[in-house]
């Protein structure tokens, strides 16, 4: 746990310091530009952001929201072409035809609900965007309905930070190391819904 803390306490700071960087902007596309890959509470991030430079604020959610749909486009692509070379191992090894055959029905369904749900709530890119991908969803339905709900979601935070400014500062300087914590919790939760629809 103290290790746990301190890592933390480290990403913590780092944050900090490029909020207050000229070069702010450009850091916040990089992060959320890699948010397929980073293990990073990026919500948590845009609130430093913003906190630092509140007239920003709309600047910064477009970036957010412009950076977080290419890196979700870059899953869908990952997952479209990364199952050509492994689905055909992945079906007798790792999952049944019937399983696969089901989830790609609840997703062929819900195509356009389930990616702007998914995009909205805390549910990991990383998961939504490469099954994405596996199940070869209409890329166009794909990236509107993502643009529309990270949009949302982070005008809402944007709309929290000019609302209640400083409690939310005070609540990240108690809370960050919890919220990172939270990311493992979020990525189990995520694998584990898309075993329950394959039931």
């Amino acid at each position: 746990m103290i290790s746990m803390r301190q890592s933390t306490t480290k990403l913590y700071n780092w944050a900090i310091q490029k909020t207050a960087s000229s070069k702010a902007p450009l850091w916040l596309a990089l992060l959320f530009g890699l948010e397929l890959v980073v293990f990073i509470p990026l919500d948590a991030v845009l609130m430093f952001f913003c906190l630092q430079n509140r007239s920003r604020i709309p600047l910064y959610i477009l970036i957010a929201t412009v950076a977080s749909v290419i890196s979700g486009l870059a899953g869908y692509l990952l997952g479209h072409f990364l199952w050509d070379l492994i689905g055909g191992w992945v079906i007798p090894h790792m999952m049944s035809v019937s399983s696969f055959d089901r989830l790609s029905h609840h997703f062929q369904i819900y195509e356009n609900w389930a990616v702007f749900f998914g995009g909205l709530i805390p549910f990991p890119l990383k998961a939504l965007s490469l099954v994405a991908g596996v199940f070869q969803l209409g890329i166009v339905p794909f990236v509107t309905c993502l643009t529309l709900a990270r949009l949302v979601r982070f005008i809402l935070i944007g709309g929290v930070i000019a609302v209640w400014g400083e409690k939310v500062r005070n609540f990240l300087d108690r809370h960050f190391h919890r919220i990172f914590m939270l990311i493992g919790a979020k990525v189990a939760v995520a694998f584990l819904f898309l075993w329950i629809l394959a039931k």
